[in-house]
């Protein structure tokens, strides 16, 4: 039965109900006396639909005793138990209320770029877009000290290729360098 969402139209109406889901619980909460936490509530409920998701994903992986779908079972286990454990703190009462609305601008600022980086990696690849990514994030972020924002973007890179495509054989999207290489 749990096969049946792990792909095509099982997944997509597995989508929707959780959207729904999470919907219909911010809808309760609003309605409820609890109005000041909804995003309390809808945090640890998005992790836990997320989490519900991926692991109707991992039938679709080959069958093995302890096979690829091992570790992302084991996180989400974790993810589920821990986001468990902040609704059960936010039913007692001790956990702070949302805070103020700050600025929204700014939050819709950081999704653009984050979508433009993934998009961006198609093309100019993943140690090119990735750098200017963080070189951008932390000028945003209002970090002012050049020489750091360069060497700590360069210094991922340099990790990443490293680490991820020398010693463990990750194959990075290199998007247009990649007829170069």
């Amino acid at each position: 039965m749990l096969a049946f969402f792990s792909d095509g139209f099982g997944l997509k109406l597995l989508i929707a109900l959780l959207l729904l889901s999470l919907f219909g619980i911010g809808f309760a909460v609003c309605r409820s006396g609890k109005k000041e936490y909804l995003g309390n509530i809808l945090l640890p409920c998005g992790l836990i639909a997320l989490s519900i998701l991926f692991f109707a994903i991992t039938f679709s992986f080959p069958e093995e005793d302890v096979g690829p779908d091992a570790v992302p079972n084991l996180w989400i286990f974790w993810t589920i138990l821990l986001s468990l454990v902040i609704l059960y703190q936010i039913r007692r009462g001790t956990v702070a209320p949302d805070p103020e609305l700050g600025r929204v601008s700014f939050l819709i600022m950081i999704i653009g770029l984050l979508v433009a980086y993934y998009f961006a990696m198609q093309i100019a690849g993943y140690f090119l877009s990735t750098f200017l990514f963080l070189v951008l994030l932390m000028h945003i972020l209002s970090y002012r000290k050049k020489l750091i924002i360069y060497l700590v973007a360069g210094g991922w890179v340099v990790f990443s290729y490293v680490v991820f495509y020398k010693i463990l054989f990750i194959q990075l999207p290199l998007g247009y360098f990649e007829y170069f290489y």
